[in-house]
């Protein structure tokens, strides 16, 4: 079967779920394990897919063939209820045909899911190109995996052989593609720039709203700005860069971008750069964290996110926990002792909105004065001399 079959609606499709504990691993990690498949589970949901059956294996290390082992795979190739079986995991590219070739069902990835949900989402050409240069990528990086074996085509060592042809015509293919996006998008990039810099001229102050996806940043922006936002209870909403003003202040401006999540693919990273390019270069940032959930994970993910995309570790920022409404006093409490500088605020109960926006002018006018560049600049100074 062919690994690049055509990317086609999940809606209603049957799914068969799966994940590898190792069998020897601490505790901590089996229970990261199981959060990342649980999370999984809702990234099939948002797909439109309905889950069928869960499979959890402890084994010392995947198949390396099959992942779940051949006999696994045929067991699933026997079962009539199920169209796509989802792994959370990269899977390598002949594990990918191993299985579908023994089980005749589509087989797809962590990455590639992930890939699929944005595409539903992206709605403007800056995040159709995106979408499609992260999936693009990742076909490359299959299609690397898969070269060697179609090249044994040809029959004969140092030989040219059909399936090598057929390889570099599509290697060519897609590359040409990829030049085309990414001058698209620098060109995006470059108009982006532009007006950023005339914002800094203007002297407006830029915060950037960052956290999990589905934690309520658009529903915060809305709050503290008033803009007309579209909000969903579902992952990944928003694709693009929104910009709205402080209704209290016109000179601090508010931008919601793309949500994170634990395992974002690199690809996506990479492809959604100048999109991301907004949380680089603003002025200071306001991490949203979900109070309901695992937010000492999503905190962590979201600095490991700002880490890879060279977010200045010296960025000033405001820890904000949403969705107070929805917890008992005695986790405000527990949380309010972990993270003492954070604001609590429910954003759709206005709940705590008052003192977030205190706290937001309080900074900015700290920002515009230098004070906080000038504090960055002398604990830069003091860890030289450390």
């Amino acid at each position: 079967m062919d690994i690049f079959e055509e990317a086609s609606s999940y809606q209603g499709k049957r799914f068969a779920v799966a994940t590898v504990l190792p069998k020897f691993a601490r505790k901590n990690e089996i229970q990261d394990k199981l959060e990342s498949f649980d999370e999984f589970k809702e990234l099939i949901k948002n797909l439109g897919g309905k889950i069928e059956e869960e499979i959890i294996q402890k084994r010392e290390r995947p198949d390396p063939s099959f992942f779940i082992g051949k006999g696994k795979a045929k067991e699933l190739a026997l079962k009539e209820n199920i169209d796509v079986i989802a792994f959370d995991s990269i899977l390598k590219t002949s594990q990918i045909s191993n299985l579908r070739e023994i089980t005749k069902k589509e087989v797809v990835d962590r990455e590639y899911v992930i890939i699929r949900i944005f595409a539903e989402r992206a709605t403007t050409r800056e995040g159709k190109l995106q979408v499609e240069l992260a999936e693009l990528k990742y076909k490359m990086a299959k299609l690397i995996g898969i070269g060697k074996e179609m090249s044994q085509l040809g029959g004969v060592l140092g030989t040219r052989g059909p399936g090598e042809t057929k390889t570099e015509e599509l290697k060519r293919h897609m590359l040409n593609r990829i030049r085309a996006i990414e001058k698209e998008i620098e060109d995006i990039r470059k108009t982006r720039f532009l007006h950023r810099e005339r914002r800094k001229k203007e002297g407006f102050i830029t915060f950037s709203l960052v956290g999990y996806t589905n934690v309520g940043k658009s529903t915060l922006l809305k709050t503290l700005s008033g803009e007309d936002v579209i909000i969903k209870d579902q992952l990944f909403t928003t694709l693009e860069t929104r910009v709205g003003k402080l209704k209290e202040n016109n000179n601090i401006l508010l931008s919601d971008t793309v949500g994170f999540i634990r395992n974002l693919p690199h690809s996506l990273i990479a492809a959604f750069k100048s999109t991301l390019e907004e949380v680089i270069f603003s002025d200071a940032l306001l991490i949203v964290l979900d109070i309901s959930s695992d937010y000492e994970k999503q905190y962590q993910t979201i600095r490991d996110v700002l880490d890879e995309i060279q977010v200045d570790k010296s960025k000033p920022y405001i820890i904000v926990f949403n969705k107070i409404d929805l917890v008992p006093k005695e986790r405000l409490i527990t949380a309010r002792e972990k993270f003492q500088e954070a604001i609590f605020i429910s954003a759709i109960y206005k709940i705590g909105i008052d003192d977030l926006k205190e706290k937001i002018i309080e900074l900015a006018g700290k920002i515009e004065k230098g004070e906080i560049k000038e504090k960055a600049e002398e604990e830069k100074k003091s860890l030289i001399y450390l």
